[in-house]
């Protein structure tokens, strides 16, 4: 039986590196000053966030819905947990990027605010990186398996 459906994990995939592409144009707009870019590039990035959660989401659903739940097997175990705390992380991300944007709104782009969006930035990759080890590592055992 295959777990995955791999044209979902892959617009999963898509959708993280698109979203880090995102991320980066955001600190390069910041670097700038452009307040319109900076808050084009957040919005791209937590919408692409939330389709990057809700794909997951999904798919988790749709492994527990046909009894792939963790106690089943140890591989369900080593994915379910990483997974479910790197799901808890990119929420708190995507909360951490609407309260940087408000910031941004009400004090401006100042030094405080910019080396904060930069320190999410750099959380916003350390998860992406997260994200392709579970991909490239984890994922392959339920793919073939």
């Amino acid at each position: 039986m295959q777990l995955f459906n791999q044209r979902s994990v892959a617009i999963e995939t898509g959708c993280l590196l698109l979203s880090s592409y995102t991320c980066g144009m955001m600190s390069l707009a910041i670097g700038r000053w452009h307040y319109g870019a900076t808050y084009f590039a957040a919005f791209v990035t937590f919408v692409l966030g939330v389709a990057f959660l809700t794909l997951e989401l999904r798919e988790f659903a749709g492994m527990i819905a046909v009894g792939g739940r963790p106690q089943r097997s140890a591989f369900l175990s080593r994915l379910f947990y990483p997974c479910r705390l790197s799901r808890a992380a990119r929420h708190r991300g995507l909360i951490w990027l609407v309260v940087m944007m408000a910031q941004v709104a009400i004090k401006g782009l100042s030094a405080t605010v910019e080396r904060r969006l930069l320190c999410f930035s750099l959380f916003w990759h350390a998860l992406d990186i997260v994200w392709v080890w579970l991909f490239t590592v984890v994922l392959p055992d339920g793919v073939l398996s």
